[in-house]
This record gives C-alpha cells, structure tokens and sequence, in this order.
C-alpha cells in the first residue's frame, strides 16, 4: 500500500476535503467548539458524544432485521415490519431513514470535533502527541459511519469538512458519490493514522485487542483496521486486504499454520452475545440493564427466543395474563418468568436443512450431545432441544433438567429456533442487556481466505478457512475437497461465513458484495411476506424522500424509481 511517509499521508487527508454532505440538523455554534474544546479532557467529552449516534441506531432490533433477516438465511414474519418485509420505498423507508440520520448525524459530530481539536493544537491549548488518540479514535468513528451508509445505501455523499453557516447549503446540496471512492478514500485515511510507524502510519491508538485489561467499550485501532479491510473487499483490493487484516493478526494471533490453536485462545463458548466483552470481539454494540440503576438496551433477544407461554388462570384474574419461563414447552428457568417475547425471527429451511443441519457435527449448530447430558459447548446458532423442565414440574433441581425437544421441533427435519447465542437471561420485558457481536477477529480470518482465494493463492485461501472450520469441529477443506474449483470453494467460503457470522450484522452486506443478494434471498427466503415484496433494487434501502427534498433535488432513488 503506498503508503510510505507521513507526507502522503497528510496529501490523503487534504484531498478528503474535496466533496461533503449533511443533516438537516442545527448548526452547533463555532464559538461553542472554539470556547469548550481547549483541553484533551473536554476534547474527550466531545468524543464520548460521537459515540451517541451508533447507540441511536442500535437501540432497538430494526437494524438487524434489515441486514439479516432480508437474506437467504433467515426470516421474520411480522406483517407490520417493513424492515421485514421489504414493504419500503422512499416515503416509507422505515430503517433506512434511522441509519441515514444518525450516521449523518455522526459524521456531523465527527467533522467537528476535529475540526476544534485541529484549532486548539494551533492555539496551543494542548499539543499534538495528546491530540493524536483523539483524533485517531474520532476518525475510526466516522469511517464507521460511512461504513455503515455505503454498505446500506451504496453511494452517498461524502464529506469531512465542519459545517458552518458558510457552507451549509453547498453541503446539503451535494449528490450521490461513487462508493468505491469514498472506501478508497477511507482505506488510504485510516491506514495512515492506524499503521505502526514501521509501516509508513501515525499509530494514534494502541495496536491492542479491543476488550483487553480495562473493558472500556471504546472503538478502537482494530476496528478501524477491520473498517479497511472490509471496504479493500468491497473495492476488490485484495492485496492491500491481506495487509491490513496482517497487522490484525500481529494483534490477535497467528493462526492459519496452527488452526488447533484458535480455539484454545478464542472458544466457541465466548460467541453467544451474553458473553460481553470478550477477547475475540472487535466491536460490541454493548448493552446493560440494572434495575435501579444504567438501563440502556436493544430488544434483538426479545426477537429471537422461542415462544413464551402465557400462565394458565381463571377467566378475567389478575393472574389470567401473565407470562412464565415456558419457552415452547419447556421450562427454562435461566430465561425469566419477566421477559416478554414477541414474534422471533427463524432460520430459512436452505440454513437449517443445507448449510448447518441438525445431522453436522459442527459445534455451532448448538445440538446438545449424543448422551444428552451436555451441550457441545457450542455458539448456539439453531435450536432443536433445550435442557430444561417439564411445564408442570413445579420443584425445579438443577440435577433434575432434562433435555427436551421444543413443541414445534420434535423431529431434526421441523424448523428450528434461534438458539441460545441470541437469548438474553434474566431478560426484564423486551429489555435485551445482551453485547451484540458486530467484528469478531474470525470475520478477519474468512476475508483473509476470500481475498488469497481471488489472488489465486488456494493454499493459503484454505489455510484461513480451516481455522472456524477446526474450531468448530469440521473437517479441513482444501481446492481439491471441491473438485478443483475455485468458484466452488468461493461457496464454501460463504457456507462458512453463514455458520461462523450468523446473525452478526454481515449477511445482506456480504450477499450485496458479492452481487448474489437479490437471486440468493429471492431463492432461498421461504418468509411468509418478504417474498411477495423483494425486488432487485432492494439490495440498497432507499434514501429517504424527505432528504431528496431538503438536497433540493441533489440526491436521487433512481433505481426505486425504474
């Protein structure tokens, strides 16, 4: 990657200045930002505000129905979700008027607060070593940002600029840009400021494990790199992938000449999104629930839990209503008689029955062991059986919980649940505390295999595949395992990804990237609604007819419009 001095890199960032975009949003006053930010202990306020955005978008479960449950992998039907059903346009753009929002918003907020930082270094409040992590850790939020609009929307404005009362309109006003530019733009951004200094970079945050020693659930340097190599994916940059996802493995480990390794350092067991903050994550849109105390929560677990069974009582008594910890026939004392479950999102019979069936020894399944004793210790994905009680067993010993097929599923062939990789326990109504995984080290390590695999690399490309693969406990894959051909061992790549990332915001991203999500979802999409609805412009969410207007005309639906 050309990348070599520090003078490129500052070349990079004046050409980011070239184009921008807004919100219809109030202007924060420049006095504000001048008269505030003259610290790095206020500069860091201004940072923990950055982060507001994302909470806004991930607070509830609409963002994940649209990038998961619109694939060819899973479903929810709830007539009334648009998300759901691809019932959307753009004056019904349901989501897509949430992420384009609050990512603009961020984007906003980001762009300021550099712009301060860049002002209080010149006036001398404070100097350029203590501005570095700032800005560092402000700039991988604002590719996050981007990252988020043009893996949703494809082309979108593009802008770094502070928004002043100058140039608000020309910003407001500006058009659709190429999103290949924008991600090359942003590769070239982060790499600079994220690469250790042997590598040409800045180094403004720490080259750690994002959850390492304080837990502090800051986005960090290896987020920002995982940014990179994912827009290198989507720009087909296969090289410069490999790089990046190199100094990730500098970070997290080595693993592709000793596969066995990764699970001992990174279990199968840490995956479900209860376990928080966990050695392998990347980024956790992270969640807690005390009840007298922080309360901030997403609802996905509320989406994802079998059915909860009401409690048998008389006719018009205060008792006739209410919910105990029957979950489609079995009692799960773990999950709560104060949780609240409302339609749950279900695997696609192509997931359940093709791509990870009850009959796979692969761990991720979440099928208990043959001598139904214990689980196997897996990430949950699907859920056939539980250990549990029966609904009428009133005194509950531990010792006593037996594993129970669910009413719905009595046979390996029915339809499973979501297993326990998405269920919350001790959940309080629909209140989910749950961390939700968003960049695990192990996507790293299945784009490494793509991106070997499009350089004509199979050896490598099966080495990074057979790490999951060996955790999970399935056999290695080499080109010869599939015929020699590299279009089949491409599927499998995919087959992978669907096990190892089900359900963690990458599935409709992955399928758009690879120009299959239309055919793939279309096919194999057995919902009840979603396929009365999808079209091939919906692998893009519409940008919201309200912001057409406001670009007086400057933006444009013309897909939705053909």
């Amino acid at each position: 990657m050309a990348m070599k001095t520090i003078y490129g890199c500052a070349a990079a960032a004046m050409l980011l200045l070239s184009a921008g975009c807004s919100l219809k949003e109030d202007l924060i006053s420049e006095s504000l930002t001048d008269d505030w930010y003259r610290t790095p202990e206020e500069c860091r306020t201004g940072v923990n505000a950055c982060y507001n955005p994302i909470r806004n978008q991930f607070g509830g479960y609409n963002v994940w129905v649209a990038i998961e449950c619109t694939t060819d992998l899973m479903f929810l039907n709830h007539s009334m979700n648009y998300n759901a059903t691809l019932d959307i346009s753009p004056t019904k753009p349901a989501v897509a008027s949430t992420i384009w929002q609050n990512c603009y918003q961020g984007v906003m907020r980001t762009n300021s607060l550099i712009a301060a930082i860049d002002r209080s270094v010149d006036a001398g409040n404070f100097t350029e070593e203590e501005a570095l992590p700032l800005k560092g850790e402000t700039i991988v939020l604002r590719a996050f940002y981007y990252y988020m609009l043009t893996c949703t929307f494809g082309d979108v404005p593009y802008y770094t600029e502070e928004v002043t009362q100058d140039n608000r309109a020309s910003i407001a006003s500006l058009p659709r840009m190429s999103a290949v530019e924008t991600r090359n733009a942003l590769i070239e951004e982060l790499c600079c400021w994220l690469y250790p200094e042997s590598m040409g970079g800045l180094c403004s945050l720490e080259l750690k494990r994002a959850y390492d020693g304080d837990h502090q659930n800051r986005i960090g340097a290896a987020a920002g790199l995982m940014i990179a190599a994912k827009f290198c994916l989507w720009n087909e940059r296969w090289s410069d992938a490999i790089e990046i996802i190199g100094v990730l493995e500098d970070i997290y480990g080595h693993f592709a000449d000793n596969p066995a390794a990764f699970g001992s350092q990174y279990p199968l067991s840490d995956i479900p999104f209860s376990k928080k903050f966990v050695p392998e994550s990347i980024f956790e849109i992270a969640n807690a629930y005390e009840e007298y105390g922080i309360q901030v929560t997403g609802s996905i677990a509320a989406y994802s839990t079998p059915y909860q069974s009401d409690a048998e009582g008389d006719e018009g008594s205060q008792d006739e209503f209410r919910r105990t910890d029957i979950f489609n026939g079995i009692a799960i004392p773990e999950l709560g008689v104060n949780s609240r479950t409302s339609t749950p999102a279900r695997p696609t019979s192509y997931y359940y029955r093709t791509v990870l069936p009850y009959s796979s020894s692969d761990k991720r399944n979440g099928e208990y062991s043959d001598d139904a004793t214990q689980a196997k210790n897996g990430s949950g994905n699907l859920a056939w059986r539980w250990k549990g009680f029966e609904p009428g067993d009133k005194v509950r010993n531990p010792e006593d919980a037996a594993v129970m097929w669910f009413s719905s599923c009595s046979r390996p062939i029915d339809r499973p649940w979501l297993g326990n990789k998405f269920w919350c326990y001790d959940m309080y109504y629909t209140l989910d505390h749950n961390n939700y995984k968003f960049f695990r080290f192990a996507d790293a390590l299945l784009m490494a295999s793509e991106a070997h695999l499009m350089l004509g690399n199979t050896e490598r490309a099966a080495a990074y595949l057979n790490i999951t693969r060996t955790r999970a406990g399935i056999e290695p894959m080499t080109l010869s395992s599939v015929g020699g051909s590299a279009e089949a061992f491409m599927e499998e790549i995919r087959l992978e990804r669907a096990r190892e990332l089900f359900g963690e915001f990458q599935r409709k991203f992955d399928l758009v990237r690879w120009g299959i999500w239309y055919e793939r979802t279309l096919q194999y999409n057995d919902g009840m609604y979603l396929p009365g609805f999808i079209r091939p412009y919906h692998r893009y969410l519409p940008i919201p007819a309200e912001q057409i207007t406001y670009s007086g005309g400057a933006l444009d639906n013309n897909e939705y419009e053909q």
